[in-house]
């Protein structure tokens, strides 16, 4: 992927959330919605893994926050306030595979496959 913005804790995410608006004046709308749900998604989604409701602590989960993607080698999906002094928010979905259903981790219609975490 290109594009990585910031790696950091989960435990110092509201420090990053401070330091990236502080340094970022013209945050667009669609920036500041994804800092207020993230941390009460990441929950539902760790509510449905059972093996992390027994972590007591995030100090060992690292986020890496993204300002686009490429996902071919003609596609690039972008959530940036500042591209080329303009704000720019694909839209994106994804269809899962009939076939691969199986595969995914799905909760009331919501995929939650092709997540990677790194523990330490």
């Amino acid at each position: 992927m290109n594009g990585e913005v910031a790696t950091f804790m989960l435990s110092s995410f509201d420090e990053f959330v401070t330091s990236y608006k502080a340094n970022n004046n013209a945050l667009a709308s669609e920036a500041v919605e994804a800092f207020n749900h993230f941390l009460p998604t990441l929950d539902k989604f760790f509510d449905l893994l059972g093996e992390f409701k027994e972590m007591d602590d995030a100090a060992n989960i690292f986020i890496k926050w993204y300002s686009s993607a490429k996902i071919s080698s003609n596609d690039t999906i972008r959530a940036n306030s500042n591209w080329y002094q303009q704000a720019v928010f694909d839209n994106i979905s994804i269809n899962m595979n009939a076939d691969e259903i199986e595969d995914y981790i799905t909760n009331d219609g919501m995929c939650f496959g092709k997540v990677n975490f790194q523990l330490l």
